[in-house]
């Protein structure tokens, strides 16, 4: 049985973009890049949103030109070893190997599909997180904080969302970034059990 994560690369005021729609200052450096492959390395299956999925696809096919560390072809190795998931109700089916499109976030078939991989689930993209993360169905949190206050703009983790964390990891770059992960709280997360009990036909 898998687990279901969420990690995003923030602001220190906790924005996955800023106010025009930006996240340059998001890139991480190689170091911080080499912590994300070794954390990524353990996901079998990505959930997206067409945002993110726009923004992600680029390592399908990256020009060779921009591989310019050994991370950036250890990533696009992780990335072409896992399914994708896309959740789009205005996108064509998509022609890369290893990815299918569902039209819309179905809560019982994403608990059915991480209580079924052997091994981690990847949903990304603040907006589409937010129905993983008010169901109760993520079981970690990542925060990559970079040095960097956005002001404003598209918060990562929506508003009305509470959960107790307990902390499972943290590491400090030398570029000022901060990694820290956390295990949700169970009873944030018996929804999922419960949908996944509805699923098989149980009360």
């Amino acid at each position: 049985m898998g687990r279901l994560r969420y990690g995003m690369l923030v602001s220190l005021d906790g924005y996955a973009r800023d106010a025009a729609g930006s996240f340059d200052w998001a890139a991480p450096d190689d170091e911080l890049h080499a912590y994300v492959n070794e954390r990524e390395g353990g996901i079998r299956t990505y959930v997206f949103g067409r945002g993110m999925w726009e923004t992600m696809r680029y390592w399908e096919n990256p020009p060779a030109v921009d591989l310019t560390a050994p991370e950036h072809d250890e990533f696009v190795a992780i990335w072409k070893q896992t399914d994708k998931v896309i959740v789009s109700t205005t996108m064509d089916p998509p022609s890369e190997p290893r990815t299918e499109l569902w039209a819309h976030l179905d809560l019982p078939r994403l608990a059915t599909l991480v209580g079924e991989s052997p091994t981690d689930v990847s949903i990304g993209g603040p907006t589409l997180a937010a129905h993983a993360l008010q169901a109760g169905l993520v079981d970690e949190i990542t925060a990559y904080v970079m040095p960097h206050v956005a002001g404003g703009g598209l918060r990562w983790l929506p508003g009305g969302f509470t959960s107790r964390l307990e902390l499972r990891e943290h590491r400090a770059f030398d570029s000022g970034a901060v990694a820290v992960v956390y295990d949700v709280e169970r009873t944030t997360r018996d929804h999922r059990d419960r949908t996944s009990e509805c699923r098989r036909g149980r009360p």
